[in-house]
């Protein structure tokens, strides 16, 4: 985590390249409401999924612990001085990944916690931090299998640092082809950009975290032969930070208390994403259950669907833009303060703060899609933080 936060600058200054290239030459690439709302995600899945790797952590350990007597490979010639040890691992922790990332396509209640990522409808670097509340549930249990192998945790947490930090930059339109030998080995770009898009022939592809190898083994490559379009073929239309997160795992317990068949409900848990109970599947017809058999009947609706974006602000709303921006920066940096120093406050002041950390965010969706209502969630959280400030302050 530490190593991820110490380059988290360096992210920034790459997307700052990134928005004067593109203003530069002409690109609308980027636009402000969509990238407020990828890096509030991107702050909140810190509060959340922080502590969640914490909790794999715990568990790598004592998966480690157990492995102690038994003597594994990578004990007896790969230990961590060994140079082959850090290269075994950052291969075998990809494949990992691969595999992770593929079934949180394919089985719905992963998919829950990585649909975040795909819902905005834009593609620059800031969609790279995008990220889910729940995303080392869905990922970070399939490493655990590394622990039983005799990788240290150490090793395994800094090997998965660098390969986040790897996924950051292949998240451009700014970088069409690389060399071919390049491509042919490595994820790019390009082949993150098919994975990215809602166009029938690109979805279910790419999904390399630094190998492209691993997609082309398998059958899941697909290159990149004409300009996708991004985002979920169901968009969700609003910059709410909650229901982008929850609006999968909503629909599956909505489907589990209305299905009159509780088997089929608890069995689409573990479905294709658009697998649902058969007295509440509305999408599939004359009885097609094969949701990819589905989705090639349906290409050219797909593929015709009319691009509905989000709401842009006006270009001469430059105040409003500035207030959205530092009601961005506002809890940001209360939410980094907090995660270094929160084992200084108890429980209930540290869920408090954490509470209105997410309302705080909640509430910039709201400003950021231009809702009249914006003041019913503003003044709340005015009046909370001045009440939590009033607190921190008297004691």
């Amino acid at each position: 985590m530490r190593l991820i936060e110490s380059i988290v600058p360096f992210y920034f200054l790459l997307m700052l390249i990134e928005i004067i290239y593109t203003r530069y030459t002409k690109k609308d690439y980027y636009f402000y409401e969509d990238s407020l709302a990828d890096l509030s995600l991107g702050v909140l899945s810190r509060i959340f999924d922080g502590l969640i790797l914490l909790g794999i952590v715990f568990l790598y350990s004592k998966l480690y612990d157990l492995s102690i007597g038994v003597e594994t490979l990578s004990k007896i010639f790969l230990g961590p001085s060994s140079f082959l040890h850090w290269i075994v691992l950052f291969v075998l922790l990809d494949f990992l990944f691969y595999l992770a990332h593929r079934y949180s396509h394919e089985i719905k209640i992963l998919w829950a916690s990585h649909v975040v990522h795909h819902s905005s409808e834009e593609f620059n670097l800031s969609v790279a931090l995008r990220q889910s509340f729940i995303r080392n549930i869905g990922i970070g249990m399939f490493y655990l299998p590394l622990a039983l192998l005799g990788f240290p945790v150490e090793s395994y947490l800094i090997i998965d640092a660098l390969n986040r930090t790897y996924q950051f930059w292949v998240h451009t339109r700014t970088i069409k082809k690389l060399p071919s030998w390049f491509e042919a080995v490595f994820v790019t770009p390009s082949h993150h950009r098919v994975h990215h898009a809602m166009n029938p022939e690109y979805i279910d592809k790419n999904y390399g975290g630094v190998f492209i190898i691993w997609d082309k083994i398998f059958g899941t490559y697909c290159e990149e032969t004409f300009e996708p379009r991004y985002g979920l073929t169901s968009q969700l239309h609003n910059y709410d930070p909650i229901n982008a997160n929850v609006h999968v795992l909503k629909d599956l317990f909505s489907d589990l208390i209305h299905t009159k068949n509780k088997w089929q409900g608890i069995v689409s848990f573990f479905s294709y994403p658009s697998v649902r109970p058969d007295d509440l599947q509305m999408v599939m017809d004359r009885g097609v259950r094969d949701p990819k058999v589905w989705l090639s009947h349906h290409r050219l609706e797909l593929a015709n669907k009319v691009h509905n974006p989000l709401h842009r602000l006006p270009s001469g709303k430059f105040f409003y833009r500035v207030y959205l921006f530092f009601q961005f920066i506002f809890p940001t940096i209360l939410t980094l303060y907090f995660l270094k120093r929160m084992h200084l406050f108890n429980l209930p002041e540290v869920s408090s703060v954490f509470v209105l950390l997410v309302f705080s965010f909640y509430s910039l969706g709201k400003l950021l899609e231009g809702k009249k209502e914006w003041f019913r969630v503003e003044i709340p959280k005015y009046f909370s933080w001045l009440f939590l400030l009033v607190y921190f302050f008297t004691n």
